[in-house]
């Protein structure tokens, strides 16, 4: 016997939970949409309070749209995740190939991930099955979808996913698999799995730059990496220390200051592919050795032991193929391995900066408060872009920027782009939305990403952008490393590359809310 669920809420719900767990009992399947109860939470960032699915509620190609996830089991070495769409509205409607997936990996949930925030881990989904993401859906009807992950721990109570253009989830419920209400074996081998992708899991890690670019921090969960302009702690061909040498030093005080049992204190020089090899390997030593030396007299390091060393040109963070690339690759490179991590938990969130706790740097776009929003043009075409809130939960800050256009209109790709300077020090896609940063002082706390097996880095935003209808308000989830303040400024820098004229922006005065 089958029994078909419908999406339903309040009475009408606890009486369809009644029927289908009768029919459960008296031998037959559960298929289709969820049973959700009564005031479940809704937004682009959603949590669940006890085992019931979390609620985003979203707009795609104008028409108002309400996923339901959860509940998620693992079984067989995979996570499996039961998501039902539905529309709000008496219309029919259909799914796009650019809705989960895209590029080669259209009509698919390639682009959803599987997070465990707590644990500071990511995962890649692994199903290639294009069910339920190519027909159109009847009115009143719904949509099942499963994507699939790798095994999560076993102790793991709860899983976070990502989806671009809805939102964030956060709390899905993993529960038995025969507590989850539908059958868990046929979901996954209909999932047409490949076996060639490594879902993970994957650390997370986040990266804070100094405003004027001078210096980078990228943290996770074993060491903290902090990398200082040769050009600003230096003079050309030099290895004294410049007068604003111990303001950029400041920040991996800071750093240091975390960890009182101290650790592994590496110290690296590293320079551009100008001169001969020889000359760049001495010039490298002599810097870093000066660095070591004046971090000796800023603070106290017995408690870590200290190794010094240079590279010269052998290790270029990008190809020295222009002046730009040849400036990042002029630094040293600091990385602290703690001995005991958890002492920075002790302290404020993300305690430090790349670049010190003064002003902000002046906007290079339009300026307004985010929960009211601010008017873009997007090619041509007027279109507002606002973010209401952002959500702190487990060291991060989870948000869904939200826009709107008047008119149907074409998104080029790099519209969302973060500028080529900083795109390359972790070799973003060009295609990705990495161009939304929050701004702290000097300190610009840019998208949370992780490297895949393939050394691939990949943000925890949206991958890319597709065009835009009349009515629609896309939602474009990302996730932050935690700034520790109660309002946020969201900024997106702009300028122009090769590939045109990116997004400028500015949103202030960014509510941070609990889940």
């Amino acid at each position: 016997m089958l029994c078909r669920r419908e999406v339903l809420t309040g009475s009408a719900a606890v009486a369809v939970a009644a029927a289908l767990a009768a029919c459960a009992d008296d031998g037959g399947s559960v298929t289709d949409a969820s049973v959700v109860p009564s005031g479940s939470a809704s937004g682009g960032v959603t949590a669940s309070a006890n085992s019931d699915p979390v609620v985003l509620k979203w707009t795609w190609k104008g028409q108002a749209l309400t996923s339901r996830v959860g509940p998620a089991v693992v079984q067989s070495g995979y996570t499996i995740v039961r998501v039902v769409v539905s529309a709000d509205s008496d219309e029919s409607f259909s799914l796009s190939g650019w809705l989960f997936g895209g590029g080669l990996d259209a009509y698919t949930m390639a682009a959803v991930r599987l997070l465990s925030l707590r644990d500071k881990i990511a995962f890649l989904e692994v199903g290639r099955s294009k069910e339920g993401l190519t027909a159109d859906v009847e009115a009143g009807a719904s949509v099942e979808l499963f994507p699939v992950f790798g095994a999560a721990p076993e102790d793991m109570k709860s899983v976070d996913l990502l989806f671009p253009n809805a939102g964030v989830a956060l709390g899905v419920p993993v529960v038995d698999a025969g507590e989850a209400g539908f059958d868990v074996t046929a979901a996954i081998a209909g999932s047409k799995i490949d076996e060639d992708i490594h879902s993970g899991p994957f650390e997370l890690s986040s990266l804070v730059v100094a405003a004027d670019r001078s210096a980078d921090t990228e943290k996770d969960d074993v060491s903290t990496t902090v990398n200082v302009s040769g050009d600003v702690l230096f003079a050309t061909d030099s290895a004294e220390l410049t007068d604003r040498a111990d303001e950029l030093l400041g920040s991996v005080v800071e750093q240091l200051e975390l960890y009182p049992s101290g650790g592994e204190l590496a110290i690296t020089g590293h320079t551009d592919d100008v001169a001969d090899d020889a000359y760049n390997q001495g010039l490298s030593e002599r810097r870093a050795k000066a660095v070591s030396d004046r971090l000796g007299e800023l603070t106290e390091l017995s408690a870590w032991e200290v190794s010094v060393s240079g590279k010269g040109e052998s290790e270029p963070r990008v190809a020295n193929d222009s002046d730009e690339n040849r400036q990042l690759n002029r630094r040293v490179e600091i990385v602290l391995t703690p001995t005991d991590p958890s002492e920075a938990s002790a302290t404020a969130p993300n305690a430090g900066s790349a670049g010190g706790s003064g002003d902000v740097p002046e906007p290079k776009g339009p300026v307004g408060r985010g929960p009211d929003g601010v008017d873009i043009e997007i090619d041509g075409v007027p279109a507002r872009i606002s973010l209401d809130s952002v959500v702190r939960y487990e060291g991060y800050l989870i948000g869904t920027v939200k826009i709107s256009p008047e008119q149907e209109v074409s998104v080029p790709l790099f519209l969302l782009r973060i500028p080529d300077e900083l795109l390359y020090i972790r070799m973003w896609s060009s295609y990705a939305a990495t161009g939304f940063t929050l701004l702290k002082g000097e300190s610009r706390h840019l998208v949370v990403d992780f490297t895949d097996s393939g050394e691939d880095n990949r943000i925890l935003a949206n991958h890319e952008m597709s065009n835009l209808v009349a009515g629609d308000t896309r939602s474009l989830p990302v996730v932050w490393p935690d700034t520790g303040e109660d309002t946020v400024i969201m900024d997106m820098i702009g300028e122009d590359d090769a590939f045109g004229q990116h997004l400028a922006v500015r949103l202030t005065d960014i509510p941070v809310v609990e889940p």
